[in-house]
């Protein structure tokens, strides 16, 4: 069991940091868009780029520049970044030294919320009128079955927290 909490520790911050990334970018995206700062450049084809912070070096590119493009870029990235925040916190459940816990039954229903109905409901919107040819059909698939994993593992930790507490009370 120390090997998985060693593990699940290193995860944790890796994704976390990931999770901070995502959430600043989209930060990043919307106001350098919105306020159309020295770091948002117009390109041939009426793409774009935003610009690394205080650099001219390209950090993201679009392929188009109309606000429905920059919508669908800024809600994927805030879905990432709450995709891998709550993910971060499943891993949290895991490094515990006491892994049947409340905390981690609502850390691992968090995520499996977050793949069976967020994420359906976000590709979903997305790909009615997509301005980027990414596979929603296979991203939603795909969540669904991390989300499947998850409950499962969220009622195995629930059983947990159940046969816990019986003891508790007989002891």
């Amino acid at each position: 069991m120390k090997t998985t909490r060693i593990i699940s520790a290193f995860l944790f911050y890796l994704v976390r940091i990931i999770s901070l990334f995502y959430f600043a970018t989209t930060l990043y995206i919307i106001i350098v868009t919105s306020l159309k700062t020295t770091a948002l450049r117009i390109l041939e084809n009426n793409r774009f780029a935003v610009c690394y912070p205080f650099t001219n070096k390209n950090f993201i590119l679009g392929s188009e520049y109309n606000l429905a493009y920059i919508i669908e870029m800024v809600v994927t990235l805030a879905f990432y970044s709450l995709f891998f925040f709550g993910l971060s916190n499943v891993f949290k459940a895991f490094k515990q030294t006491k892994l049947f816990t409340c905390k981690g039954v609502f850390h691992l229903k968090t995520f499996y919320i977050t793949n069976l109905l967020i994420a359906p409901i976000v590709f979903g919107i997305i790909s009615i009128q997509p301005k980027e040819d990414f596979p929603y059909l296979a991203m939603i698939v795909a969540h669904a079955i991390i989300g499947i994993f998850a409950f499962f593992i969220a009622a195995i930790f629930q059983q947990g927290v159940n046969l816990q507490t019986d003891q508790d009370l007989i002891i």
